[in-house]
């Protein structure tokens, strides 16, 4: 285990941001819970813990592993918070929350160090503790996830949808994945509020952030669901904490990028362009992928860049010319790893090696397929795309 408890244990730096505008929500505020085997939800869930406790080596029967997806945002932070209450108030059992790899964007630093969350290094937490795991804001069939090979995972929660299918009976025994809402931290909430386990300030200011930043402050593929989690939830929540972890201090290194992309970044009529080369950290991605959404006349948005042996990718859309996913699937032209929901979309293809050429040639191919896709003429003639123009001409 770590030597300490305290977000610091986290490898931490960082950059943020998150855009956009969405139709009006509908006036319906509480979703129904969905029905497992005729149970709700959190009944069924329940089963599923006590199962797994039942089953296992008594030294570590009713312990439980939380783990998320490498890098963790403010939705995968605040819905293992929900999940650590409902595990420990709601079910009696004991658990622990462990993150893999660094967490870089600004906003997430932020809300680690305000909330003084209570998070082990996963590299350091010895797997054998432990009766099961239970994943928060990811599948187990995503590359970015690390699943403990000795331990049963119990229970998944998730609202991204998955280009691996599972074989019909393969899921754990409790898996909530609903692609139709906004957040994971909506559905954590739910189940907190379904049991009636009250929810103190800490974890309601984690999951309120959870839910603001997937959905873009409710603008962005969010449910009915989400926006009663947001409302709920920002009422109990610590509402200076939450001011501070939205406007944190930006590193000199955010800045460089921002630069590095604007140097690199192409308009082909409604597409932005933007591959990077090697980038400081994947965070940067992302963030330039919003921040050119907001310019006049872009309706989707292809960035990249190069970490760690890993090419990163991150597409976004607006919400006139439709959703990221199978934009996503064409772009990487069947290479690599993707997931996605709504109109944002993610994705990894393993370099060959570290050199420069494999990243040219990487981003030769994802300019090449994006571009495909809006290029114009008939099948009888050649495509051909938008001219690309540096963004100062």
């Amino acid at each position: 285990m770590t030597d300490s408890a305290r977000p610091s244990a986290v490898p931490i730096e960082g950059e943020g941001s998150e855009p956009e505008q969405a139709p009006p929500l509908d006036a319906e505020l509480v979703e129904a819970p969905r029905r497992f085997d005729g149970l709700p939800p959190v009944e069924h869930l329940g089963r599923a813990l006590r199962a797994a406790s039942e089953a296992a080596d008594p030294a570590v029967a009713g312990r439980f592993l939380i783990l998320t997806h490498r890098g963790p945002d403010p939705d995968a932070i605040g819905a293992c918070e929900g999940l650590r209450l409902l595990i420990e108030k709601g079910f009696a059992f004991r658990c622990v929350v462990a993150t893999h790899g660094k967490v870089h964007r600004a906003e997430n630093v932020a809300l680690l160090r305000t909330l003084d969350l209570d998070l082990e290094v996963y590299g350091e937490v010895d797997v054998t503790e432990f009766c099961g795991v239970l994943l928060v804001d990811t599948q187990p069939t995503f590359r970015h996830t690390v699943v403990p090979e000795a331990l049963p995972v119990v229970a998944v929660f998730d609202h991204h949808r998955s280009p691996q299918a599972e074989e019909p009976g393969a899921g754990p025994p409790h898996e909530d994945v609903r692609t139709d809402l906004g957040a994971t931290s909506s559905i954590l909430y739910e189940y907190l509020r379904d049991m009636e386990v009250p929810i103190d300030c800490s974890t309601a200011s984690a999951l309120f952030c959870g839910v603001r930043y997937d959905t873009a402050d409710l603008s962005r593929n969010a449910a009915p669901l989400d926006e009663e989690a947001y409302l709920s939830l920002f009422a109990i929540a610590d509402r200076q904490r939450v001011a501070a972890i939205d406007r944190p201090p930006l590193s000199r290194g955010y800045y460089r990028h921002v630069s590095r992309a604007l140097e690199t970044a192409r308009q082909h009529g409604p597409l932005v362009v933007a591959l990077m080369g090697e980038v400081e950290n994947p965070e940067h991605v992302a963030e330039m992928a919003d921040f050119f959404l907001r310019m006049k006349g872009c309706s989707w948005v292809v960035a990249g860049g190069a970490f760690e042996g890993e090419y990163v990718l991150s597409l976004r859309t607006d919400y006139a010319f439709g959703k990221a996913y199978p934009l996503m699937e064409r772009v990487l032209g069947g290479e690599g790893s993707f997931g996605g929901h709504g109109h944002i979309a993610g994705g990894r293809i393993t370099l060959e090696d570290a050199g420069l050429s494999a990243v040219k040639s990487v981003e030769r191919k994802i300019r090449k397929n994006a571009l495909a896709v809006i290029s114009t003429g008939s099948d009888d003639d050649d495509h051909t795309a938008p001219e690309g123009k540096r963004l100062d001409e």
